[in-house]
């Protein structure tokens, strides 16, 4: 949770409760005992899709994957080799894929309740998913919640990708080692997060894993995007949400020259106050 008014940052692990009948309600709850300043006027950055992929173009991939590798492929165009943006984008499944997962006897007692609740059981599968992906794709369901949780409490929430932005946001000469070497991951982050903490005297706390530290960037590089160190585009699908990617501002012009992409106002990004150059509001980064 990033104060802008009080130039702070807090992070906090909020639970989803597996026994809940209502998990939707249960994670609005839970954020709000945690967060109570969120509302309306609010942001959430959420590391993860708003709702199953809804396939209707022959790559089938997302529309909001499409225009992001648009994006991407622009800003490295004029980059130079050393500083290409690598973009992984682990595919979104469908809806078929979900009920799958719930229907799987490894599949944990929350996500499966979410499932219910999200109707994604009706689509009646006798299949489980198999492969290494299916494991970690079924956590998806958790963000699929958090979005509507997030609704619930009138706060406006935008899918992101903190591998990317801690991509755009590093200097040259910062490493960011993959998260599976967890100890050189988690040191590189806390490295780049100081930097950027430091050059708007924001008060935070060191991150303690990799979930706080991409938590942590998403909301710091918004803060920074909204006080006039960068700026932040939104990418909007009637399917599948919208997605906000915070830019530094030797790449912001790059992208919108694109026209694909639109730039929210300020007060989006981070709350009113912004909009008259105090670094006012609120911004809120779920992991």
């Amino acid at each position: 949770m990033l104060d802008g008014r009080a130039n702070s940052l807090r992070l906090a692990r909020v639970p989803i409760f597996p026994a809940t009948t209502h998990p939707v309600a249960q994670i609005a709850e839970s954020i709000s005992k945690f967060f109570p300043e969120l509302g309306p006027g609010s942001l959430a950055l959420v590391d993860s899709p708003r709702a199953p992929c809804v396939v209707r173009s022959e790559s089938r991939q997302r529309d909001l994957d499409l225009m992001l590798r648009r994006v991407v492929a622009a800003i490295n165009r004029a980059r130079s080799s050393a500083e290409y943006l690598r973009l992984a984008l682990f595919p979104t499944p469908a809806a078929d894929y979900f009920a799958r997962c719930a229907s799987a006897t490894a599949c944990k007692p929350h996500l499966i309740r979410i499932a219910h609740e999200l109707r994604l059981t009706d689509k009646g599968t006798m299949s489980v998913p198999r492969g290494r992906g299916w494991l970690f794709t079924r956590f998806m369901l958790a963000g699929f919640a958090t979005h509507r949780a997030l609704e619930q409490l009138g706060v406006d929430s935008f899918e992101s990708y903190p591998y990317l932005v801690f991509s755009l946001w590093k200097a040259a000469s910062e490493r960011l080692p993959p998260k599976s070497d967890r100890r050189a991951a988690l040191k590189a982050r806390r490295a780049i997060l100081a930097r950027l903490t430091r050059s708007c005297r924001l008060t935070a706390p060191a991150a303690k894993s990799l979930d706080e530290a991409d938590a942590a960037v998403l909301a710091v590089t918004a803060h920074l995007s909204a006080i006039g160190r960068g700026g932040a585009l939104m990418f909007h699908s009637q399917m599948h949400g919208r997605f906000l990617l915070a830019l530094r501002k030797r790449d912001l012009a790059t992208a919108l020259a694109l026209g694909i992409v639109s730039l929210p106002p300020l007060g989006v990004v981070d709350g009113p106050a912004a909009r008259e150059g105090s670094g006012g509001g609120r911004g809120f980064s779920p992991r």
